[in-house]
Parts: C-alpha cells; structure tokens; sequence
C-alpha cells in the first residue's frame, strides 16, 4: 500500500486540518496504533474514507500523532497530494 505520512508530537485538545486533492482514507493514529497499521495488523484509528477536503481533526491525548492518507495499491496508485497543518 502507498500513502503519504506525517508524525507530530501534539496535546490534547489541539487541532489539525488535513488538506487533500481527491477523496482518499485519511487516519489519525497513536504511535502504537501506527506501528500496528504499518505490520498490516489490526488497528484503531480516526477519520476513514473522505470525500470533502480539509478535514478537522481534534487531537485526543498527548502523545505522537501520524496522520496517513493513503494512496492506493501498488498497482493502482492515486495521485493524491496532502498536508497536514496545526491549527
């Protein structure tokens, strides 16, 4: 799978706005739920498949945030382009 990947460190309560250029699934994981998603393992996360861009998220807990935007298979690639901003 391919996708595009920004880690932060970030406090509860704090805000994110994700921008991208076509509907994709956008994910907000912990640093373990990352690791999970990464080993094709089980995971929890927020956000999903989403058609309308920015999205907000709100930032749950303290910790380390990834936020992952997919795009696609190997085979069949999206050219999505996304960025991540604190808002």
């Amino acid at each position: 799978m391919k996708y595009l990947h920004q880690f932060l460190k970030a406090k509860k309560g704090m805000h994110l706005k994700v921008h991208f250029s076509q509907p994709a699934k956008v994910l907000l994981l912990g640093d373990a739920n990352y690791r999970q998603y990464k080993e094709h393992r089980t995971y929890k996360y927020r956000g999903g498949e989403l058609e309308q861009s920015p999205h907000k998220f709100t930032i749950p807990s303290d910790g380390t945030w990834h936020v992952v935007v997919e795009r696609g298979s190997y085979y069949n690639p999206k050219n999505i382009v996304a960025t991540v901003e604190v808002v």
